[in-house]
């Protein structure tokens, strides 16, 4: 069984479609859980509308809201009872073909924890824009590899939306690390995921991630909000995963560059970001520096 987690706040416009392209699965041995984070729209009357579905199995609405999604996550995955879990964002959908993908890659890899596909980004409409896939081709990582090689400098997966992950996998007592944070709390569940097995890359975008003037991460990144808590992310990974200096350094110092001029950071955001990274990883600071430079060089 697939536990399916759609947590959900003020997505009344699109809950409809989302729910839809779970049930309308090719591989249906799945469960619902669906959770409300206090919204103030439509949302409780579409979800009563799928009550008497067979495959539904937990409605729960919060009294308050809780304002952090992954607090949501958490609460989802301990009512899962299936092998594998997939948390569906409320305002993405999916083709009717995702979770058969996955489930037919990770029967070939027995110690996989984390599989996913690549992704549609679609208008607030639902109008195709551009994708991220590749060629068609399956990609299988060693943990080590995953995390160095998708994980070291930025989050490598697009969203939470185009992943299947192991229950078992799933670590409890690890949820402090980033049941906290705003935007780079994925970040921090996909390493701690990829630590336990080997992950798989479906390089076919079967995931449709919508983009709309509510999307929690637009806001985010223009608060520097993946290097004020992504830096948290990047020390954990130092500490346990065997990350060098030689596999971020330059990583972290071109996104930081590059973020910088794409969000228009405010003077106080640029202040609180050097203060956060640049004492601590001076090897991050110095590249941010040098590529800082050569886009100045080149604009004039």
């Amino acid at each position: 069984m697939i536990s399916v987690i759609v947590p959900n706040y003020n997505h009344a416009p699109y809950l409809r479609q989302r729910i839809e392209s779970i049930l309308c699965q090719t591989y249906n041995d799945l469960e619902l859980i669906l959770l409300d984070d206090c919204s103030t729209d439509s949302s409780r009357e579409i979800m009563e509308t799928y009550r008497s579905n067979p495959r539904v199995t937990h409605i729960i609405y919060n009294e308050t809201n809780g304002g952090i999604p992954f607090r949501q996550w958490d609460k989802g995955i301990e009512m899962a009872r299936g092998e594998w879990v997939w948390v569906a964002e409320s305002d993405d959908y999916c083709e009717p073909t995702f979770l058969q993908c996955l489930m037919d890659a990770a029967a070939d890899v027995p110690d996989c924890t984390l599989a996913y596909t690549t992704t549609w980004w679609v208008s607030e409409e639902g109008n195709r824009l551009y994708h991220n896939g590749i060629g068609g081709d399956t990609t299988v990582y060693s943990s080590h590899d995953f995390i160095q090689h998708k994980m070291s400098c930025a989050n490598g997966i697009a969203n939470v939306s185009e992943c299947l992950f192991r229950r078992s996998a799933y670590r409890p007592g690890e949820t402090s690390r980033y049941e906290h944070m705003r935007l780079c709390g994925d970040w921090y569940f996909y390493v701690l995921l990829a630590e336990k097995g080997r992950v798989i890359e479906v390089n076919t975008p079967l995931n449709y991630y919508r983009q709309h003037a509510a999307n929690v991460s637009n806001s985010a990144e223009s608060q520097g909000l993946t290097f004020l808590e992504g830096i948290e992310v990047l020390d954990y990974m130092k500490a346990h995963c065997g990350l060098t200096r030689d596999g971020y350094a330059a990583g972290w110092g071109r996104l930081w560059a590059t973020y910088e001029r794409q969000y228009a950071y405010p003077p106080a955001v640029r202040k609180a970001v050097r203060r956060r990274i640049a004492g601590k990883y001076p090897e991050i600071y110095a590249y941010y520096l040098i590529f800082k430079a050569k886009h100045l060089l080149k604009k004039n």
